[in-house]
């Protein structure tokens, strides 16, 4: 099985919104894909039980899957297992209720789906370096699948093309070199219908600095099937 792992350099960056779609590209072009999100916050009701917590992530993440999969009717846990109703880092969302992210169910989720797809499109909590469990980043998670000889994995980011990004998208992609974390690609999101000058220059720079590292402009609302994936 492929795994790709869509992580960011920060929170509301469009890793959901780039994720989806790359699913839909995948479907598109008669891939067997499933959708993997680990872990939510921020989910809407308050039952104790997951399956009655909606993670708008995950169902935005499911309805990609449109018959890209071999399962007629999707289990909900089964794309996201693990769902929180604090709208903070799952760590800390967790234990609000008295509870603590399960981080063996993280990596052990994702596998749940060996039989059933060709291609696992994983997106993380918030960036790359974020907590997605008590003692555990994403980083960390993606090296855990990087680990398993029998999964093909690749890391993409997502960075939202507006003023900042230069720092926030050059620091994360160092700080996965330092942690021996190759990155595959990078995908520049225009997250803003109206967005902020720094956006025509924003791929020039980064290409500067980072010339090793495969960048994809995304406009605004792209389709999956304008986008190069």
């Amino acid at each position: 099985m492929k795994l790709t792992f869509v992580s960011g350099t920060g929170t509301d960056v469009g890793k959901t919104y780039v994720a989806a779609t790359f699913g839909k590209s995948l479907a598109g072009r008669g891939h067997r894909i499933g959708v993997y999100k680990p872990v939510a916050s921020g989910c809407i009701g308050q039952s104790n039980n997951f399956v009655d917590r909606v993670s708008i992530d995950a169902d935005l993440l499911t309805r990609a899957l449109d018959g890209g999969c071999t399962e007629s009717s999707i289990d909900p846990l089964l794309v996201c297992p693990q769902r929180f109703l604090s709208p903070t880092a799952p760590d800390a969302a967790a234990r609000t209720e008295g509870s603590q992210v399960d981080p063996r169910l993280l990596y052990e989720g994702a596998l749940r789906w060996q039989p059933r797809c060709d291609h696992l499109i994983v997106e993380g909590a918030g960036g790359l370096f974020s907590p997605i469990a008590d003692e555990l980043l994403n980083i960390d998670l993606y090296r855990q699948f990087l680990a398993n000889g029998s999964l093909d994995c690749q890391l993409v980011l997502v960075a939202p093309n507006r003023l900042g990004v230069l720092h926030d998208t050059i620091a994360t992609y160092r700080a996965a070199i330092a942690c021996g974390v190759s990155v595959d690609r990078l995908f520049l999101n225009t997250t803003d219908e109206n967005p902020d000058p720094s956006v025509a220059t924003n791929a020039i720079q980064l290409r500067k600095w980072l010339p090793e590292l495969h960048l994809i402009e995304v406009d605004w609302q792209a389709t999956a099937e304008s986008l190069d994936f």
